[in-house]
């Protein structure tokens, strides 16, 4: 069933556990059923989330078209959400289209600006009873090797904090020394500064870049007031991967949805992996 995030993250924070946030690659159908499946089977409420970049293809409309239908085949909480959203005019796209969580990044921002940006967001985002997640400590994004492309700050929790007195949006991405794609070797994520930051804040927290990095790590951010946390490159790696797979073992028997049945049985599998990692199993 569609919902918004709030209530799903309230939960999660108050029970001690995370929701799972999986990219779809912009409305990929085999992605979307296998993760709506997996939550079904598992009682976990999930999160369908959308990167701009990947609606290039098929389209920002399309994508929710395809999630709402499938959320509403499914009886657990599943909300829309807008990843990364890069100005106040994108979120309210997103917003208009009917995207029931959204995401405003002002990270590359200076505190005060991205503050006084966040907030703009939000309180569209408040009239229509959708939730704003923010993000503050700007995340790197890693190569296919695994390394890094720009800049991956680890939030001063002062710096946190000042932000936090002057905006209010419903949940936080701190950056911790996190990043997106695939960690290579000892990854260094400073999951005090969660900790030092829950001294001033009930906010529920997300953690980006969950690809690769240790579960021990995960599950103590999820201590540290961690609602939501975050796949994207490990579930369109093996996507592509269950793909190929079934085309050399003759899978698709000369038939496209044959194949795609294939990778998101799969998939789905993965799916649970990170339920159970989330801790959500059980929970819708």
């Amino acid at each position: 069933m569609l919902t918004t995030s709030k209530e799903m993250m309230r939960q999660a924070y108050a029970g001690g556990y995370a929701v799972p946030a999986v990219n779809t690659q912009g409305g990929t159908y085999d992605i979307i059923r296998a993760i709506c499946m997996a939550a079904e089977e598992e009682r976990s409420p999930v999160i369908l989330a959308h990167y701009v970049s990947t609606g290039a293809y098929s389209g920002h409309d399309w994508f929710y078209e395809t999630a709402r239908w499938m959320a509403e085949k499914v009886s657990v909480p599943v909300a829309i959400h807008l990843d990364h959203g890069d100005s106040f005019a994108r979120c309210m796209e997103m917003l208009k289209i009917g995207f029931t969580s959204i995401m405003f990044d002002g990270s590359a921002l200076p505190v005060e600006e991205n503050a006084a940006r966040t907030e703009e967001v939000a309180g569209v985002c408040r009239a229509f009873g959708v939730p704003l997640e923010a993000e503050i400590g700007e995340l790197a994004r890693l190569d296919d090797q695994g390394r890094q492309i720009g800049s991956s700050n680890v939030a001063d929790p002062k710096v946190v904090e000042r932000y936090l007195s002057l905006c209010k949006p419903d949940s936080l991405a701190i950056g911790i020394g996190n990043a997106h794609g695939f960690y290579k070797g000892p990854v260094d994520i400073h999951v005090e500064v969660l900790e030092q930051c829950r001294k001033f804040t009930d906010i529920p927290f997300v953690l980006h870049g969950c690809t690769g990095m240790d579960k021990g790590l995960v599950k103590r951010a999820i201590k540290s007031g961690v609602a939501k946390i975050n796949f994207g490159t490990q579930v369109r790696c093996a996507y592509i991967g269950y793909l190929k797979k079934g085309l050399e073992e003759g899978k698709d028997e000369g038939h496209a949805w044959r194949l795609s049945s294939y990778a998101a049985s799969c998939l789905k599998e993965d799916i649970r992996d990170i339920i159970h990692l989330a801790g959500s199993g059980g929970k819708a």
